[in-house]
């Protein structure tokens, strides 16, 4: 019989644009999120894209940019009407826009129902980067205060087949040595696996450095995990379970083993890991203590070299979780002991937080779909005697129309170092809140997103006076403007107590940030890209501030793609840092940043890929911002003396 194979049709370029976009309205303002870890995870699922006719619930749910609804309707649809052949079909799905069909045509083929799974013969992969400012910073220079050579070096290889995948990372951050001082092996961080699929890949074992993510996070999730932003309907975590690690990232994962078994409708996952932590070691009447984490990974000055690997911790823990069709319960525990008692500052934000050599967590999480609805959650306990609950539901009520809910109770007594549940703080620790988002698209060019979400802390945080609550408002207009065109206008607002300046000030005074944004992107041909935005800002606490920012983005295409460049000017104005402005940037493959913008400059940069043959790419990246009516720029060891600051990036990726 002969099997029809349809590909998605989209180039290199086409997609990293659409994923940038996606990453961009994901991060918004956050410059310190891991989103690499996030990227290479997407990267594997590119390389052995799926059977969009046979894959199943957990193959879609492995793609971070498909929201529930959205899988529970592309299964439908395939129920209903059979085999699809091409991706003009998923049009007709509700809830699937055209810049939704062209990220995921990357991650999909079009196959027979009955096909044989497609053979993918193995594939490696060598990645070589160097970044360097060009400015001096006042660490290296003499007496330097840096160990180590100014250029942030990076390597990784990986290797992935249809039972076998593996990975080596290493990384040299600017300022840290290499082949020499404390570092005499060359990098200073090394990172590796081996993930081994058994039984067509129904059993799964991990070596090396993994990640657990279970449930709604609330006991475990290592890693990107989604939060609120623009895609208002990307709020539910679905069950990962363990998942290999080559991220740069130098302290949120596991080092040691761990193993997936699918039994039936049961999967069983269990992990042992050992591994150091960089810390603050003190005493205590002689007795060892660490009072903080470091969690920069940087080892460039004589403090931060002590501080590495100073403390080590072992992590063991199981999940087990039961699925069939739309409904899925699963039960997790987890147990973390410390080489030495962990011993934080007297103060009293740090009451209630986790002290001590040992901690558990257990957990339980359900999933459930009912028709339009989608119900999720957990529960959890924590040995330092506290709960957390975390429930949502996301529901279609009429077609165009999709709404998400998630009510949080946290009791300030909880504590799990593994979480990374879906909250306003960056711990999960302490707090109650209530999110509602929705999406609406009235007409067939307009899409209205918006979301309300309010949330109180009942003690004392380390930026407030007291307990305090507040609340966060956004709304989206996306509009298609011609066949080429879209536009989008976004206005964010959020209010929340901070304690008022004053070395004896015990009062909290509500801070207010305001935004507004337009954006607008086309393209000028099938070669020439541009993206305008215009930007807002407003700060208010015990002063009034505000800033503004514009740039222009120009993109260029060649035929078959054999080179690619992005080109942006821009120009910033704000009254101080409170008013910053955030914009992301287009940058290396696997690379995405989102500076922040302060005081009166411009900006510009020109970021450009060439493929030299099939097996080579190369990628070169170039900035500058210049600031106006200042004579420096940072301030201790990264002062730079001058009012420029230039950065050059390099790539080479070599596939075979």
């Amino acid at each position: 019989m002969l099997t029809s194979v349809v590909m998605g049709q989209t180039t290199d370029f086409d997609f990293q644009t659409e994923l940038e976009d996606l990453v961009e309205t994901l991060l918004e303002d956050d410059e310190n999120a891991d989103i690499e870890q996030l990227m290479n995870e997407l990267q594997l699922l590119q390389d052995r894209p799926l059977n969009i006719n046979q894959a199943t619930r957990d193959d879609f749910e492995r793609l971070y940019f498909l929201s529930s609804l959205q899988v529970d309707r592309l299964l439908t649809y395939r129920q209903q009407y059979g085999q699809i052949y091409s991706p003009f079909e998923l049009n007709s799905i509700e809830g699937f826009d055209p810049k939704l069909i062209q990220l995921l045509q990357a991650f999909v083929y079009f196959g027979e129902v009955d096909a044989r799974p497609m053979t993918f013969k193995p594939r490696q992969e060598i990645l070589m980067r160097s970044i360097r400012l060009l400015e001096e910073q006042k660490g290296f220079q003499e007496p330097a205060k840096y160990e180590g050579s100014p250029e942030k070096l990076y390597f990784r290889y990986r290797f992935s087949s249809s039972q076998v995948n593996a990975g080596l990372t290493a990384e040299k951050d600017a300022g840290e040595s290499f082949f020499g001082g404390s570092n005499p092996r060359g990098f200073d961080y090394y990172s590796a696996f081996v993930n081994f699929g058994l039984n067509k890949g129904k059993h799964q074992l991990y070596f090396g450095d993994y990640l657990v993510r279970f449930g709604q996070g609330l006991t475990a999730w290592q890693g990107f995990a989604l939060s609120k932003s623009a895609e208002v309907g990307n709020v539910a975590k679905f069950n990962q379970g363990i998942r290999s690690y080559s991220s740069t990232d130098e302290n949120n994962f596991l080092r040691g083993g761990a193993a997936s078994l699918s039994l039936g409708q049961f999967e069983w996952s269990s992990f042992f890991s050992y591994k150091k932590f960089d810390a603050n070691r003190d005493s205590i009447d002689g007795a060892p203590v660490f009072t903080s984490f470091q969690s920069s990974g940087l080892h460039r000055t004589s403090g931060e070299i002590e501080d590495k690997n100073s403390v080590a911790g072992i992590t063991a823990g199981t999940n087990l979780s039961y699925s069939a069709g739309r409904f899925s319960f699963g039960f997790s525990a987890i147990h973390l002991q410390y080489e030495f008692p962990l011993q934080r500052q007297s103060s009293s934000y740090n009451l209630f937080l986790f002290e001590g050599k040992q901690i558990s967590n257990l957990g339980v999480n359900y999933q459930w779909g009912i028709n339009r609805y989608y119900f999720f959650g957990e529960a959890a306990w924590a040995s330092t005697n506290g709960l957390a609950t975390l429930h949502g539901l996301q529901a279609s009520p009429a077609d165009q129309v999709e709404l998400s809910v998630i009510y949080r109770n946290i009791s300030k007594k909880y504590n799990a170092p593994l979480a990374g549940a879906f909250t306003e703080g960056s711990q999960v620790n302490d707090e109650h809140g209530f999110y509602v988002g929705a999406t609406i698209r009235p007409v067939a060019k307009l899409s209205l997103r918006m979301y309300a979400d309010f949330f109180e802390h009942r003690w004392v945080k380390y930026t407030t006076a007291g307990p305090a609550s507040g609340r966060e408002y956004l709304v989206q207009a996306s509009y298609k403007l011609a066949d080429r065109w879209d536009a989008y206008s976004r206005y964010f607002y959020e209010c929340k107590p901070v304690r008022a300046n004053g070395e004896f000030t015990k009062i909290n005074l509500d801070q207010t940030r305001q935004k507004l944004r337009i954006h607008v992107n086309g393209s000028l041909s099938d070669r020439f890209f541009l993206k305008s935005r215009a930007e807002w800002t407003w700060y208010a606490h015990e002063e009034m501030s505000a800033g503004w920012m514009v740039l222009q983005d120009v993109g260029y295409q060649s035929l078959e793609s054999r080179m690619s460049w992005w080109l942006r000017l821009a120009y910033f104005s704000t009254d101080n840092y409170d008013a910053r402005v955030y914009a992301y940037e287009n940058d290396l493959l696997y690379q995405f940043s989102v500076p922040a913008f302060y005081g009166q400059g411009l900006r510009s940069y020109v970021n450009g890929k060439v493929k030299i043959c099939e097996k080579l790419d190369v990628w070169v990246k170039l900035a500058r911002s210049w600031f106006i009516d200042v004579e420096s720029i940072g301030s201790g060891n990264s002062l730079i003396d001058g009012n420029k600051r230039t950065e050059v990036k390099f790539q080479l990726r070599f596939k075979f």
